[in-house]
């Protein structure tokens, strides 16, 4: 991350400085041989009632808060046609608010304001759609979900008849990356399917689910082109069942809470696995607030595949061990950010004879730990990865749910 450059605050007569409540005038910002184009950056100042600060905000979508110090990513989207503009930001390791709306006082964003403050553009350039640079602009618009996984001989009955069982009712695309041999019978049939349907997009590599979707995303414009269209991308495997309508449901619910940027189904009580204990529906819960999420049906916030820390979580990922531990570190710890969705149920049936797992016949389930390796590499801190007991903080339970969500 960018570091702002060192400078001195100096209040103004009737100005708050730090630890002082805030007043109308923000204070003068006095850069020590620096100016924030040498930075790029916009310089907002910012006032609360319990005190006032200096903020950046860095055209590659962060933010870090000068004298009092905190940082985390800003949002910018565009309201009413234009005429307002609302800047979200989203705090990183529960400094200030987790997630705080600031609304244009006009159709320019010099000034913002909030139940809680104002914000005041006092350096740089003033915040506006098209002066962003391409990873800002992927705040601006957020429209779909995205399902991804890496497909098998094995997928149809999955995803022909629950994830795309009612097509026209999608609110989502489907990306799948096909890793058995292209001459097969469910490869032609995906294809056609992808042809006759243009939420629906087919390639081919041979590789295991993360490996194919890091290898996806380069080849569609990165991590910023992701995120530019899609708001939360479930990397799911390929055997995992969820009706489209449901899918829906789960993308709409986490718009709704949008502290949570880990999350994945319940899993209904047929489910197999090994955390199915913990991550199995949990009756009369509308969703759990947790520290773990299984990497088997993760739904990950695309404005984290832009967060240099999960970058490098990615990158280390082979097999898929140790990435769901991370989930939570990787957030800063905020207690609301990773998230069960009790409202919806998933069902991972049980490996028999009939239907062994594809991937374990890539690399057996007993050797996927050798996997830290990569993350040791990454400099990821032991503490972040290695197996910890899973635990629940707080629930929200069905009745108080915000809204009808099966209409």
């Amino acid at each position: 991350m960018i570091r702002p450059p060192h400078r001195t605050l100096i209040p103004q007569k009737g100005s708050c400085s730090q630890g002082h409540r805030a007043s109308s005038s923000p204070c003068l910002l006095q850069a020590e041989g620096t100016s924030s184009s040498q930075y790029d950056a916009s310089v907002y100042f910012l006032s609360h009632l319990d005190g006032c600060d200096h903020i950046f905000l860095f055209p590659d979508g962060r933010f870090e808060r000068v004298a009092l110090h905190g940082s985390g990513t800003w949002i910018l989207t565009q309201l009413d046609g234009g005429n307002v503009m609302q800047l979200e930001l989203l705090w990183k390791s529960g400094q200030g608010a987790k997630s705080e709306l600031f609304t244009s006082t006009g159709k320019s964003a010099s000034s913002f304001a909030s139940e809680g403050g104002k914000m005041v553009h006092v350096d740089g350039h003033v915040l506006a759609p098209e002066s962003l640079d391409e990873q800002a602009q992927v705040y601006t618009t957020k429209k779909r979900g995205l399902v991804f996984s890496s497909v098998g001989s094995q997928c149809l009955p999955v995803v022909r008849d629950t994830w795309l069982s009612e097509p026209d009712s999608m609110d989502f695309d489907v990306s799948m990356v096909f890793y058995k041999e292209e001459e097969s019978l469910v490869y032609r049939v995906l294809a056609d399917i992808a042809a006759n349907n243009d939420a629906v997009h087919l390639q081919h590599n041979k590789d295991m689910k993360w490996p194919n979707f890091k290898r996806w995303m380069e080849a569609n414009g990165g991590a910023a082109a992701i995120a530019a269209a899609y708001d939360y991308v479930w990397v799911v495997d390929d055997d995992v069942r969820l009706p489209t309508r449901e899918i829906n449901k789960m993308f709409a619910i986490l718009r709704d809470h949008p502290n949570v940027q880990f999350a994945c189904p319940a899993f209904d009580a047929g489910s197999d696995g090994v955390w199915r204990y913990f991550d199995g529906h949990a009756p009369g819960q509308f969703l759990r607030y947790t520290d773990f999420v299984e990497c088997t049906a993760p739904v990950i916030k695309t404005s984290m595949l832009l967060d240099a820390q999960f970058s490098r979580c990615l990158q280390a990922v082979q097999t898929g061990c140790f990435i769901d531990f991370c989930f939570y570190p990787v957030t800063g710890g905020q207690k609301d950010a990773v998230a069960i969705i009790d409202a919806v149920q998933c069902h991972h049936p049980p490996r028999g004879s009939d239907s062994p797992s594809e991937m374990r016949q890539v690399k057996a389930w007993e050797d996927h730990k050798d996997d830290q390796v990569f993350f040791q590499q990454a400099g990821i801190p032991k503490e972040w990865y290695w197996w910890r007991q899973p635990q629940v903080f707080s629930s929200i339970p069905a009745s108080a749910a915000p809204r009808n969500y099966d209409l």
